[in-house]
């Protein structure tokens, strides 16, 4: 037998035996999956038990990502894998084999791309292995696919600017770093420090950088589907930080523990704020949305700020039900249906007025400045109540609107004595969140629902309620 024959028996023999190995290993987890075995292990069994899966799924990572560059290669050449295997391409190749989304298949190519190895090119030239370090520390099981492309995606945005051997010394130490430590490395700890090194050694490329970000930069709105309009883009840095920023100093308050308690203080606290943060940030943006057409260097529309103009039937508004239209929610400037319950609490502030037509399309109303409280009787709310008047909800004053207690279409009238303080989120679920606002001498009260206080009382809001709660203790 040849040497290289042997090798090729040895290597054979290795694969069969490993088949063989996994085969084992996947029934062994399934039966435990199946028998409930985690239920009831301890602690200890638990953590080490999972620190096992998690090197057996980075290896099992790294085989994906290596073996789909090499399905890649392989139909490339005359041998074409793909077709061999009656496939269209090596994506399809991986799918049918792994039961992965194309996706998923596409993200092991693109890693698979990263960490090239030395290889010599059809023309002669010899390329170098890109970040050999990081491919040995894949193959090894140190990192798998998130932490390769969390080290990686920074290095590879300035490759083509940099010097190839201070490239490599990165490459070298974020490797080594994966290894230092019996416990993997957290992914996020990986991309911060390639974050860094690659922003040390990319001085000038900033500029670059700046000038591809704004080209790229970007904001859509899609087309309404199942009542809500989808939102995608790209923001300059700077932009998002604005964002974030602004995000962050609404949605805080609302993490914080209420002042005020209806129910006995050893009982769970059911007023929480139950949104996801996902929900928070877009109720955020509402808010931010709503102050910022008013603010003193807005460009106007018309000579005033600008107004988003609400529709509806006359049939709609007597009906209390149905459809509104907002004019360009899906970017198009196309009107776009909303259900009138949504679009009945969003006109009081100056920034949306509401059109009523009959059904020959003459105006019949359209809201107009007297519906809007002007600025001097919004400081003296917001004076008089600080922030949103729904207990536990401490949205600042700046960010909240103004509702009419007694509404406008009822006789309510525009004044100090029937306006209150309320953010977007409360404003706008006013209806069915079951809390009842009145005034009591020019001063709101609350009535939270049953399930928060039995007794169903009125309650003072804001620094009153504060003041009383103290008076108590």
């Amino acid at each position: 037998m040849s040497d290289a024959t042997g090798r090729i028996w040895v290597m054979n023999k290795t694969m069969e035996r490993t088949r063989e190995t996994m085969a084992t290993a996947v029934a062994d987890l399934r039966s435990i999956l199946t028998a409930g075995t985690l239920d009831t292990a301890s602690r200890d069994d638990v953590l080490a038990f999972l620190i096992g899966v998690g090197d057996l799924h980075r290896q099992v990572e790294a085989t994906l990502v290596l073996s789909t560059g090499i399905i890649e290669k392989r139909s490339a050449t005359a041998e074409r894998f793909d077709v061999s295997a009656d496939c269209r391409n090596p994506n399809e190749v991986l799918q049918r084999i792994t039961g992965a989304a194309p996706t998923t298949v596409k993200r092991w190519s693109r890693l698979a791309a990263t960490i090239k190895p030395a290889r010599t090119l059809a023309s002669g030239e010899e390329k170098p292995a890109e970040f050999p370090a990081l491919r040995t520390a894949l193959t090894t099981g140190a990192i798998g696919a998130d932490g390769l492309e969390a080290a990686a995606r920074p290095l590879r945005e300035i490759k083509d600017r940099v010097n190839p051997a201070d490239l490599a010394e990165v490459d070298e130490v974020l490797a080594a770093m994966t290894t230092t430590t019996g416990a993997p490395v957290m992914t996020d700890t990986l991309r911060d420090l390639s974050l860094r090194m690659a922003t040390d050694l990319d001085i000038t490329g900033a500029e670059v950088e700046e000038e591809q970000a704004f080209r790229g930069r970007a904001l859509r709105l899609g087309v309404k589907r199942n009542g809500l309009v989808p939102v995608a883009g790209q923001l300059v840095p700077d932009v998002a930080g604005a964002l974030s920023v602004l995000l962050d100093s609404i949605n805080n308050p609302h993490g914080q523990p209420t002042d005020v308690r209806f129910r006995p203080s050893d009982e769970s606290d059911e007023n929480a704020d139950v949104r996801t943060m996902a929900q928070r940030n877009h109720d955020a943006l509402g808010t931010i949305l709503a102050a910022v057409p008013n603010a003193p260097d807005m460009p106007t529309n018309g000579g005033g700020a600008p107004v988003l103009v609400i529709h509806a039937t006359e049939d709609t508004v007597h009906a209390g039900e149905g459809w509104a239209t907002i004019p360009g929610a899906d970017g198009t400037g196309t009107d776009v249906p909303v259900p009138f319950a949504a679009a009945k609490h969003v006109g009081c502030c100056g920034t949306i007025q509401r059109l009523t037509t009959s059904a020959t399309g003459r105006i019949v109303k359209l809201t107009i400045d007297k519906r809007f409280f002007s600025p001097d009787q919004r400081r003296a709310i917001i004076a008089r109540d600080r922030s949103c008047v729904i207990p536990g909800c401490h949205t600042p004053a700046r960010w909240c609107e103004i509702h009419h207690v007694t509404a406008w279409s009822n006789g309510g009238k525009t004044t100090t004595d029937n306006g209150v303080l309320i953010c977007w989120h409360h404003h706008r679920s006013i209806d069915h969140m079951n809390w009842d606002i009145h005034m009591n001498n020019g001063v709101p009260e609350v009535r939270p629902p049953d399930w928060v206080d039995p007794t169903q009382a009125w309650h003072p809001t804001g620094p009153r309620a504060v003041a009383r709660t103290r008076r108590k203790t």
